[in-house]
């Protein structure tokens, strides 16, 4: 229960110092209140690398665990790294934005401290479901990076902030644009690839989704786990066969 209420502690310091770092992007503080930030930032990371570091000591694997975790990784670099990375350049907030965006990545293992919300995740499928969910998350992060790079100094520009590439990538990951069309060489590259890359993901999340949910509705009736129709619907939902298979499948077990 103390590790629990600990990770919980870490877990609000962690939003409040997410709140602090988008203030600091918008308002951009000078002087002792940066300073007062920076450290608070540093105080949270050392929390989150001392609670990852437990929790791999305490896995009976920890390479696996490693494996599994990785995304949180990139959540503990320390937000002052993103701010001289950023110095001298066109796009400091940018950086910045970046970071704190990462640095959600760090505390998503707080989710799994629900029993409920992490049986949920299983059903749903779980591992699978999460790796998804980061990959496109990662992706929609680096690629609003890179589309601000390249589209925030050209005249009479609508990309004038992070929070605009981040938006439009949004879209353009979802084939919903309707935003600025990208005027330079390398915004169209980031955009081609954001709109492949965004319908691969999605409908990877769909399929996994569906036959999470297809396992649910199954799971407590163990005598219909052999019945051909049972079978042939959690293929249809893992995308292992058509839909059309499916339907010439089923009249021929009807039959």
């Amino acid at each position: 229960m103390k590790r629990k209420r600990g990770d919980i502690l870490i877990g609000i310091l962690s939003l409040v110092d997410i709140v602090l770092l988008i203030n600091m992007v918008q308002f951009s503080p000078k002087g002792a209140a940066s300073i007062a930030i920076y450290s608070f930032d540093l105080l949270v990371v050392a929390l989150i690398i001392f609670s990852f570091c437990r929790r791999m000591k305490e896995s009976n694997q920890r390479k696996i665990f490693l494996l599994r975790n990785w995304y949180e990784v990139p959540g503990m670099i320390p937000i002052i790294f993103f701010v001289l990375a950023g110095q001298g350049s066109t796009i400091p907030d940018g950086f910045i934005t970046m970071g704190v965006m990462l640095r959600v990545l760090a505390i998503i293992y707080l989710v799994k401290l629900s029993r409920s919300l992490e049986e949920k995740s299983r059903v749903l499928g779980g591992h699978t479901l999460l790796q998804i969910f980061i990959g496109f998350f990662l992706v929609l992060t680096i690629s609003a990076f890179l589309f601000y790079s390249a589209e925030h100094t050209l005249p009479n520009s609508e990309i004038t902030s992070m929070g605009d590439a981040l938006w439009w990538t949004i879209q353009t990951a979802s084939t919903s644009t309707f935003g600025p069309n990208p005027t330079t060489f390398a915004a169209r590259v980031v955009g081609s690839i954001i709109m492949l890359v965004g319908i691969g993901i999605t409908s990877s999340f769909i399929s996994t989704l569906a036959a999470g949910l297809t396992r649910s509705r199954m799971k407590g009736n163990t005598s219909n786990e052999n019945d051909p129709k049972q079978i042939l619907r959690i293929r249809l939902a893992k995308g292992e066969i058509t839909k059309e298979v499916f339907l010439d499948l089923q009249k021929l077990l009807s039959q």
